[in-house]
């Protein structure tokens, strides 16, 4: 049921984010927001590791590019604790994924039951500051270099996947450079969402 309320999920915001998705300047760095850094299903095993080599990384390439990662295992949390309220919700409203599959209003009216303004005010906040930190983290003089030159050893230690996360925020966010309307874009498009669905505070 998860996996099918991230799909949904991940399927409308890609469509809301269409316009900046039809741009070839912005299309990579829509899929890394929504896709790897919103929803990426091996992030517990990026979780894990990243705390693993937390020092030894920022050592390397400072704590910039490091601290991307950190606040993306910030919002990952907050987002499945999220998702588990609305699969809870959808369940209760008979919704199982199965026989009835997850629409919009069935969605927006498990939203209005898990509630949780402050939480939706913060995962908004956190994309935002993400792809800020990602911006900050591209301006570190030769990080593209060295997160590419440590590659082989980081798969050898078993935690290639967590450089592949940086490369591709890092890669995406050259190309859309200055990121400012997409972010712009995204604080104003999700608090509009919220005060939508759960009115205004």
């Amino acid at each position: 049921m998860r996996s099918q309320l991230q799909a949904f999920q991940i399927a409308m915001l890609q469509t809301e984010y269409g316009d900046f998705a039809g741009q070839p300047r912005f299309r990579s760095l829509v899929d890394f927001f929504f896709g790897s850094l919103y929803a990426s299903s091996d992030f517990g095993l990026r979780n894990e590791s990243f705390r693993t080599l937390h020092e030894w990384l920022a050592g390397i390439v400072g704590h910039d590019p490091v601290r991307v990662l950190a606040q993306a295992i910030e919002l990952h949390d907050l987002t499945e604790s999220l998702d588990d309220d609305m699969v809870l919700a959808l369940r209760t409203a008979g919704i199982d994924g199965t026989n009835a599959k997850i629409t919009q209003q069935a969605w927006e009216l498990a939203y209005v039951a898990v509630g949780r303004r402050i939480d939706r005010h913060r995962q908004a906040d956190l994309i935002v500051d993400n792809g800020k930190a990602l911006e900050l983290a591209c301006r570190v003089p030769f990080v593209h270099t060295q997160l590419r030159a440590f590659r082989p050893a980081a798969a050898l230690l078993g935690w290639g996947h967590v450089i592949d996360f940086l490369l591709q925020g890092q890669e995406a966010l050259a190309r859309a450079r200055p990121i400012d309307p997409l972010l712009d874009a995204i604080s104003h498009r999700e608090r509009a969402r919220i005060d939508r669905i759960l009115g205004h505070p």
